[in-house]
């Protein structure tokens, strides 16, 4: 039971990330997030206003995102006075609590070490965050296959897609959570409605996946980019698992599919950048997050899932190739291109079966425009990162940054140009992190 659906067990374990990860990562305050810098005002007032409907445009999208709301007050905790008799054994105990997480129907399930640098530095309203669990569990949702196929990725029915996952994430979270703590532990959920880490180094340290070419996106090899997760912290003793290594660096340097089909292209063609301690395809989130937000034909956007090779419904056809992939690096470039040529990432209309509507001015009305793209193949794309923006944490708002504070994209421009010096410097002898 503990194993989950997906062969996990079969992937390569590393001692180390296949990401680098230097001593120079420095923790963020929540106000730096991209989406919450949008409420602040930080893009403007169209994209301030956009933001408070993004999601909530989309009828099905707003009834979950309700619901969601709802779990905020069950994140957290005390526990209870009493330690439950429990195995001595933190191999047997991991082994128990995932198979709870697959039991309450997570889709895969790792646990690391929880490091400093994965904690926000403060809340929303300037309080310090201080650093309180030594482990993190991290819960896998698949976004679905079906309803991925026969969408664009940036239609109307992408946001609710997150969604389905952020919901289901955090139900199984805040039950988990809420478990642990009837134990005799301190346990805390972390999903996408409210949360004290950062989830993306935690899928990478808790083996779940490798960073890709999307940028702050960790791939999985049986979902690829499709999925979502919510993370419990907690003290109970738990086995922790390695980060993997399936070949994933290899085969997104080959391969620029989301860079050439993002619709605003925000992922980079270049090679990756030195960024905040990390060596990694650093996006521009500016854009990104900007037409997630203001997207005219669609709610939210996650056309660069849809489009990668990895996004696979998993058949026997589909394994094989995943497995040529993971064991024979020179089949890579023809898988790259086989997966163009057999028109991998065009829209299923079989598998269309939600409405076009939107709600505006707190009326359900058909929507005005549809996003309807398909593939780009013989696009021409650059080679390089050239006019990519990206925001190291020395120009980002600071913990009690109350007011606006503009995006700077000649200042983003200049960063990421010095971002590829300093990985370029890195490179004849890096003190890295496990």
């Amino acid at each position: 039971m503990h194993l989950g659906t997906y062969p996990m067990e079969k992937i390569k374990r590393v001692d180390r990330p296949t990401t680098l990860i230097t001593d120079a990562v420095q923790r963020v305050p929540k106000r730096a997030n991209f989406f919450i810098r949008g409420d602040f005002g930080d893009f403007g007032e169209k994209h301030r206003f956009e933001r408070t409907r993004f999601i909530r445009k989309a009828p099905l999208g707003d009834a979950m995102r309700d619901l969601h709301q709802q779990h905020i007050p069950l994140h957290k905790g005390e526990p209870a006075p009493h330690v439950a008799p429990l195995t001595d054994d933190p191999a047997e105990m991991a082994k128990h609590i995932k198979s709870v997480c697959y039991f309450l129907d997570a889709d895969i399930v790792g646990i690391c070490e929880m490091p400093e640098y994965a904690w926000y530095s403060h809340q929303l309203d300037g309080t310090a965050i201080e650093p309180k669990h030594k482990y993190a569990i991290v819960i896998v949702i698949d976004q679905g296959w079906d309803t991925l196929e026969g969408s664009s990725g940036d239609d109307w029915i992408s946001g609710c897609e997150s969604y389905r996952a952020y919901l289901k994430g955090s139900t199984i979270a805040v039950t988990a959570a809420n478990y642990i703590r009837r134990l005799g532990y301190p346990a805390q959920a972390h999903t996408n409605a409210d949360g004290d880490v950062l989830q993306i180094p935690l899928i990478l340290l808790a083996g779940l996946g490798e960073m890709s070419r999307i940028g702050e996106l960790v791939l999985n090899p049986f979902l690829g980019p499709r999925f979502k997760t919510a993370v419990i912290t907690t003290d109970l003793p738990l086995e922790v698992d390695k980060p993997i290594d399936f070949g994933l660096q290899d085969f997104c340097a080959k391969c620029q599919k989301c860079a050439r089909e993002c619709p605003v292209q925000a992922i980079p063609h270049g090679e990756k950048v030195l960024y905040n301690g990390y060596e990694i395809w650093k996006p521009d989130v500016g854009r990104c997050v900007g037409y997630r937000v203001k997207n005219p034909g669609g709610s939210a956007c996650g056309r660069c899932m849809k489009m990668c090779p990895f996004n696979k419904e998993g058949i026997m056809v589909h394994r094989i190739a995943l497995w040529a992939a993971i064991k024979w690096p020179f089949t890579r470039r023809l898988l790259v291109w086989l997966d163009d040529v057999l028109e991998y990432g065009r829209r299923n209309p079989i598998k269309k079966w939600w409405l076009d509507i939107e709600t505006v001015d707190g009326r359900v009305v058909k929507a005005q425009r549809i996003n309807a793209r398909d593939l780009s193949v013989g696009k021409k794309i650059p080679t390089d990162n050239a006019g990519l923006a990206i925001y190291p944490p020395a120009v980002l708002p600071k913990p009690d940054e109350r007011g606006p504070v503009p995006i700077d994209r000649a200042q983003g421009q200049r960063a990421r140009e010095q971002a590829e010096r300093d990985l370029a410097a890195l490179k004849k002898g890096a003190n890295t992190r496990p």
